[in-house]
């Protein structure tokens, strides 16, 4: 796949003046040609991160904080993301065919996994991809081990490139950097089989990790034998996906008894909540269980939500709730670098309550009390197919 050309509607932070009318509402605007095409001609990585830091720039968003003014922009955020991330990849070749190792010798897709995946990213967001490749089969072990080599420094390309355009890897060391996440399709498939084989608690949560990849660019049918592995994997495996509940019920909602918000009562984050592990996380794990278990192919929280809505697992009512709820909690995850400022990446997930107004406040209780619902839902979900 190759970046869109055409003109795209995404926000301009960086120009309140015109983005801006007398509500403090941020409409968005048009991406022009010319626009559109400094990502694609960005040379360096250095420059690609210039361009990231002008196309989110925060100070447009600084008098919104309610989450129905937030939410619309979180899509075009991640329109941005996926773009950069794109070129990125585009400057990775550029890279090795510059140093002689020429372009990708066989056909590959550049996967996303985490929020990128699900196309959930906030402002600031940290890097989780992977690498398949198809191997022909006329190859020998010669000729296989020098595709393997080029991949490996593909991918240490692309995750030196990504941090330096402003795109850090993450903890867990989910990037294609790492053998784990880089390798064949029969290599890719003989790893899931491990994983399921053995549900430890990493295993587990790579196999909930791997429900979100998604293919950004490169050829997505190489993914396609994977990706149907992966949910062959889930058919008629109540134990694996009974396994797999314990991951998807681990971050604990911060809502007290009476309904009381807990925030955090000591060190720097005092009277804030971590909006991601308290809130975002439980949706996202949930409604991605609920699919799983349902043999929904989608990798958006929302596209899930909607697909067990169209098949009768929810009802009309109950799923429109969740949709509704998520989306103003897609926005809301974008509040943080305003809370904050201080470029620390973990500061990326908690907000200040206190400059909230009541009813953004009221918004995160009820999407607290859903979530929460949810949870007990999943853990009473019989494993198998509904």
């Amino acid at each position: 796949m190759s970046a869109n050309t055409g003109d795209t509607v995404i926000p301009n932070f960086s120009n309140r003046n015109e983005s801006s009318t007398p509500n403090g509402r941020v409409e968005p605007i048009i991406l022009s040609l010319e626009q559109n095409q400094r990502i694609a001609n960005t040379t360096s990585f250095r420059e690609l991160s210039s361009l990231r830091r002008e196309l989110l720039d925060i100070s447009g968003i600084t008098r919104l904080k309610r989450a129905g003014e937030l939410a619309p922009l979180a899509v075009l955020v991640n329109m941005i993301h996926d773009r950069l991330i794109r070129q990125s990849v585009e400057l990775s070749v550029r890279k090795l065919e510059e140093l002689g190792l020429g372009r990708p010798p066989v056909p590959y897709a550049f996967l996303l996994f985490g929020s990128g995946g699900r196309q959930e990213q906030a402002l600031v967001s940290d890097q989780d991809n992977g690498l398949v490749y198809q191997l022909p089969p006329h190859l020998n072990k010669g000729e296989r081990e020098e595709v393997h080599k080029y991949f490996h420094l593909f991918g240490a390309s692309i995750v030196q490139g990504l941090e330096e355009a402003g795109y850090p890897p993450c903890h867990g060391n989910v990037t294609c950097v790492h053998n784990r996440w880089r390798g064949s399709i029969e290599q890719w498939i003989a790893l899931y089989d491990d994983w399921r084989n053995n549900p430890t608690w990493e295993n587990a949560r790579y196999l909930l990790l791997a429900g979100d990849a998604r293919v950004l660019t490169g050829d997505a049918s190489i993914f396609a034998p994977v990706e149907a592995h992966y949910y062959q994997q889930l058919i008629n495996n109540p134990l694996l996906l009974s396994r797999l509940a314990s991951n998807t019920l681990y971050h604990r909602v911060p809502l007290g008894w009476f309904g009381r918000i807990t925030t955090e009562v000591q060190g720097r984050y005092r009277g804030a909540i971590n909006l991601k592990n308290g809130v975002y996380l439980p949706f996202v794990n949930c409604v991605r269980h609920y699919a799983l278990a349902c043999g929904v192919r989608a990798t958006t929280t929302l596209e899930r939500a909607a697909a067990l809505r169209e098949k009768g697992i929810w009802p009309e009512e109950f799923s429109r709730s969740v949709e509704h709820h998520f989306r103003q909690l897609l926005g809301l995850r974008l509040l943080p670098p305003l809370h904050w400022q201080d470029e620390q990446y973990l500061s990326n997930s908690y907000i200040k309550l206190s400059e909230l107004p009541k009813e953004t406040l009221s918004t995160i209780k009820a999407a607290m009390k859903l979530a929460l619902l949810l949870q007990k839902m999943t853990a009473k979900l019989p494993h198998g197919n509904l």
